[in-house]
């Protein structure tokens, strides 16, 4: 490799007490394997110093931002835990769709592998239906049923970038990072 490719770190990371320590955790991870780490926290909002600016366009530069990140990243690994709920985080969800429209190779990792119907049904009210499948509580059948253990738009999304889905955590996913990028050597 003749110089660091930048990876898009996606996941609700942002929402921890401690973000930037284990974001920065992370990226020493990507270095590890010669890689550079571009995290959401590391957007430039020194353009909102010193201004009296509304918490949306605060939200709005953020957005410019995250969405500059990916497109300038040749990877995106995403944290596809379940998140305040038993489904992917709103906005790793965004990112993971975004990044494959744009073409980026995607990896995500989760901590065990379910199926989705067995993580919502684990993770949140439900009762048998009378077509036999779970219904929550607010009344959607839970019935993507097809061995995906994420949304099967996000889960193919990532599959069919190039990219996998690791069960384990960010260090594993980034040595199938290092061995994809080995295999197919972007370099010019």
């Amino acid at each position: 490799m003749s110089s660091a490719r930048k990876i898009y770190l996606a996941g609700p990371e942002v929402f921890l007490p401690n973000a930037i320590e284990v974001l920065n955790s992370m990226k020493k991870i990507c270095e590890k394997y010669n890689f550079v780490g571009i995290s959401p926290m590391d957007a430039d909002l020194s353009i909102a110093k010193g201004k009296e600016l509304l918490p949306m366009e605060i939200a709005d530069l953020i957005f410019i931002n995250n969405t500059r990140f990916i497109e300038e990243c040749e990877y995106v690994v995403a944290n596809c835990s379940s998140f305040r709920g038993p489904l992917v985080d709103d906005g790793t969800s965004w990112e993971i769709g975004y990044a494959f429209g744009l073409r980026k190779v995607i990896f995500g990792y989760l901590p065990e592998k379910l199926t989705l119907v067995d993580n919502v049904i684990n993770r949140i009210e439900t009762k048998i239906h009378s077509s036999g499948h779970p219904i929550d509580s607010d009344g959607y059948l839970v019935n993507e049923n097809f061995g995906n253990s994420i949304n099967l738009m996000l889960e193919f999304s990532i599959l069919s970038s190039g990219g996998s889905l690791v069960v384990g955590d960010f260090e594993k996913c980034m040595k199938n990072v290092f061995l994809f990028d080995q295999k197919y050597n972007f370099d010019e």
